[in-house]
């Protein structure tokens, strides 16, 4: 079902044609939450519409109530599948995923207990996640028209990566937030193109992810491979990147990155922060190109400058439902509660604790 943006969008047009004003990083992030661990024993700006008035406006999720059974599973140091998803359209080949395809991964998502969450929730250590749920973050990487396309008069195109997640979160109001990370190329020449491919909505349909929740991250300006330029080329590339999306979303902070190809700079602080001229730059977490599922926040090998992902396909993505199905016990699962971690209790405590 398409979804359509009212006429007020329409009048955003001229502003699109601005050029970028000058914006420093924002302030340092909030410190993840300190959390008490316990053990447990387990048994083994515009808003958008749907068009036609067919369904429901959008409702802040509520969580659902969880079944007791739920709690004795939780698993807060298990881990995470973070997917990564580049372009949304037909045929289905590596680096696109069929619509028809993505839309059966919600679903099957869906259907085995799994819950949307933004990267950066990850990085924050997952305070949202309602009890006996399975976060599990989606990202895209590019900003491709195919995530995001815009019809003329603002009819969002129901096969694009955003209508698809935007139908399925009506659908599911209560318990699929309407939660994905894009890591968008900032282009600085002033027409924006690279940005989901169609110049005079960049504005709207940044403001629109952010007003429904979800989050934008830097690709950096380029594309580029962070593992083969200079450390002035990196700092170019990051504060501009930042700099770029901060200013079409007024007021929005970019706290996380993709570094394109997977590539690391020469100096893991580059990641970090920096300075080009007169801008600066501070993010809080940068997403890998490969590496499977990713440690619990709370994990010590868990570092939220390489943290791994999965690149979708039919393979891969059945691959790892299937072993976490298999292997529930591995996966993260959540109690509930923000203030503790709760795991199972560990082979040797357990011994102890039956002698």
């Amino acid at each position: 079902m398409p979804i359509r943006l009212p006429f007020l969008l329409l009048t955003i047009a001229g502003l699109l044609l601005g050029g970028c004003s000058t914006l420093l990083s924002g302030p340092d992030a909030s410190p993840k939450p300190v959390r008490r661990l316990v053990f447990v024993t387990v048994t083994p700006t515009p808003t958008l519409a749907l068009s036609e008035g067919s369904r429901a406006a959008p409702v802040s999720p509520i969580p659902t109530p969880v079944p007791a059974p739920y709690f004795a599973a939780a698993n807060e140091l298990g881990k995470v599948m973070v997917l990564q998803y580049h372009r949304i359209a037909y045929p289905e080949q590596r680096f696109q995923r069929s619509p028809a395809n993505f839309r059966a991964d919600l679903q099957r998502l869906y259907n085995e207990g799994y819950y949307p969450v933004n990267f950066i929730d990850l990085v924050d250590g997952l305070p949202n996640v309602p009890a006996g749920k399975r976060p599990v973050v989606i990202t895209f990487d590019d900003s491709d028209i195919s995530q995001f396309t815009v019809r003329d008069p603002g009819i969002i195109d129901g096969d694009s990566g955003v209508g698809i997640l935007m139908n399925f979160h009506y659908e599911h109001p209560t318990d699929w937030p309407a939660r994905a990370t894009f890591f968008i190329l900032g282009n600085d020449t002033n027409d924006y193109r690279s940005i989901f491919g169609q110049p005079k909505w960049v504005k709207a349909k940044l403001h629109f992810l952010v007003e429904q929740g979800m989050e934008i991250g830097s690709h950096t300006v380029n594309h580029t491979d962070l593992s083969t330029v200079t450390a002035e080329r990196i700092h170019w590339e990051l504060a501009v990147s930042k700099q770029v999306l901060e200013s079409l979303v007024s007021g929005y902070t970019v706290r996380s990155l993709a570094a394109p190809y997977g590539g690391f700079p020469f100096k893991a602080d580059f990641l970090q922060s920096g300075e080009w001229g007169d801008l600066t730059y501070r993010y809080d977490a940068n997403a890998a190109a490969w590496g499977g599922p990713s440690p619990s926040p709370f994990d010590p090998a868990f570092d939220p400058y390489r943290v791994p992902r999965i690149e979708v396909s039919s393979l891969w993505l059945d691959y790892w439902l299937t072993y976490f199905q298999q292997n529930p016990d591995e996966y993260y699962i959540s109690d509930g509660d923000p203030n503790r971690i709760t795991a199972p209790t560990p082979p040797a405590i357990a011994a102890e604790q039956s002698d």
